[in-house]
């Protein structure tokens, strides 16, 4: 599925983010991740049940029935199933067959995300998670916030090559957090396999009304920019900022540094969700820095979901044919990248 070579679309047996914590309650909820209705709800110990949310008798949904004790009761003729998956009571009869049972999925809370695994639960490694460290969404000197969450109208992937690219910032986002600089300045690609990392660093720069304001700063800058992506849910953009001329030993030189963290999960075929947060260690106690800030992304992100759902239009509207792409010399990260996840999905369907 383009930009994929034919037949490929997304691995399950890796870690996605499935939401913000404070979503799922005693309530259940439904929400479509891999082409899969699926329910979440707590249980009376507080933990996250995540099950496949279409009931195996008339295929009503489940997130439309109600939590009992642990269990969730189908609102439609009473099917009742266990955190396991397995059914535990059919009200017109006493036999209940092994087969009638759904998929039970691993959940991990991470960082006010809830993180689930959608393949084989024997695999679900913990460790595959990314590091707190590169995280700082529950970092004391850092001001986390919750900035959005979007059903874009759009497959994973285009949102997925949008990040990897930095020089877009200059065209789709000017004036904000794009000047020419961005697209014009070289960059190195470290990493392979499932984290990668493109990086550039922007001298002398006049800064936009936006970085004068956050910061407090007009004078000339240094823009230290990355974007790494941890394969294959999670990419985080840093910005460190600098003033210009100062010695490397002046404690005044280090103006602060901010990350914008972008989790892209696969809903359906062409639907992706989109949550993204931020942190900051400066101005962590100025709401009016908070608000600009707010002001400024929610910008910046509505930019760009109009570019990904611009594009899956047009695909569609194509027919959605096998396209080849002209690729450019800054198009190196999004290319490994995309044969990352290609090879990732190859060794499942192996």
């Amino acid at each position: 599925m383009y930009p994929y070579s034919e037949g490929l679309w997304a691995a399950r047996n890796q870690w996605y983010v499935a939401g913000w914590s404070h979503e799922v309650t005693r309530e259940p909820m439904e929400r479509w991740l891999l082409d899969e209705p699926v329910v979440f709800y707590r249980r009376e110990d507080g933990h996250i049940v995540a099950l496949h949310g279409r009931c195996p008798h008339r295929q009503f949904p489940l997130a439309k029935g109600r939590v009992v004790g642990d269990r969730i009761e189908c609102g439609y003729h009473g099917f009742t199933f266990d955190v396991d998956g397995a059914c535990t009571r059919i009200p017109t009869q006493q036999a209940i067959p092994a087969s009638c049972r759904i998929a039970a999925y691993p959940v991990v809370e991470r960082w006010n995300w809830f993180w689930i695994w959608m393949g084989d639960p024997e695999k679900a490694d913990e460790s595959l998670i990314p590091d707190h460290d590169k995280i700082r969404l529950t970092d004391p000197d850092w001001l986390p916030v919750q900035a959005a969450s979007h059903l874009l109208k759009a497959r994973y992937q285009l949102m997925h090559e949008n990040l990897c690219d930095l020089s877009h910032l200059t065209f789709l986002h000017p004036g904000i957090i794009g000047v020419d600089d961005v697209a014009d300045t070289g960059f190195d690609v470290h990493g392979e396999s499932v984290w990668f990392r493109d990086e550039r660093a922007m001298y002398n720069q006049a800064p936009t009304g936006f970085f004068a304001d956050i910061l407090g700063y007009h004078q000339p800058i240094d823009r230290l920019m990355s974007m790494e992506f941890f394969l294959p849910c999670l990419h985080i953009a840093e910005e460190v900022f600098l003033a210009h001329g100062k010695s490397e030993d002046d404690p005044s030189r280090r103006l602060g540094s901010y990350k914008v963290h972008h989790a892209v999960t696969p809903a359906t075929r062409h639907e992706s969700h989109y949550f993204v947060a931020y942190s900051r260690d400066f101005a962590t106690g100025d709401d009016k820095v908070t608000e600009i800030i707010n002001n400024a992304f929610a910008m910046v992100l509505q930019q760009d979901i109009d570019a990904v759902e611009a594009l899956e239009a047009m695909l569609q509207k194509s027919g959605d044919r096998p396209f080849k792409d002209f690729l450019a010399k800054g198009d190196i990260t999004s290319v490994k990248v995309r044969r990352s996840m290609e090879a990732m999905i190859r060794a499942e369907l192996a």
